[in-house]
């Protein structure tokens, strides 16, 4: 009896180990910007791609993905903050381990704290992101951010590129903190 549950023990853990893909059709990433302090305007990358190979996530956000609902607004950011040229996505990776969801059931989540490691045209930080993760099935895991992670500009050095948004636009301020939040989905393959 004993050797059956290590070996269900060991099954379930390689079981989650496989390759598991991010399913962009079931996947979002939102960000806030708030400009002369008083206009906060939603905006979204539609982009994802990633995979968990049940220690390690990796995430690329494609820059030309990304959707402010203004075509002018989008190229000005492509060009002058995220230097899409030179820099085509954004990547986020975390350590993940397959043990930490290996007691979660169909419909069961549990909530993580996840350090991030953020790459912005060319420049990496570290932030950290409450994570809700759940067994949407047995082939399927959802993780969503419980509160939104908050990314300075500045750290990423995009300072020059933003005021240079902020002249072209005829602002009087863009602010540098911008709250993010995910929702995305992996599927095993």
């Amino acid at each position: 009896m004993k050797v059956f549950a290590i070996a269900l023990a060991l099954a379930s853990s390689s079981a989650l180990a496989a390759n598991w893909q991010l399913d962009n059709s079931q996947s979002a990433l939102h960000f806030v910007s708030v400009k002369n302090d008083v206009v906060a305007e939603t905006h979204r990358f539609k982009q994802l791609s990633g995979q968990w190979d049940g220690s390690k996530v990796e995430v690329s956000i494609a820059v030309n993905g990304l959707d402010t609902q203004i075509p002018i607004r989008d190229e000005r950011i492509w060009q002058y903050v995220l230097n899409a040229e030179q820099f085509a996505a954004i990547s986020v990776t975390a350590p993940l381990a397959a043990d930490k969801l290996d007691n979660l059931s169909v419909g069961q989540s549990s909530v993580h704290t996840v350090p991030l490691s953020v790459s912005i045209a060319g420049q990496t930080n570290e932030l950290s992101a409450q994570v809700r993760i759940t067994r949407l099935t047995d082939k399927s895991l959802q993780a969503t951010t419980e509160a939104p992670v908050m990314l300075n500009t500045n750290s990423f050095n995009l300072t020059a590129g933003v005021a240079k948004l902020q002249e072209l636009a005829g602002l009087k301020r863009i602010e540098p903190l911008v709250p993010v939040s995910f929702n995305v989905q992996f599927n095993q393959q």
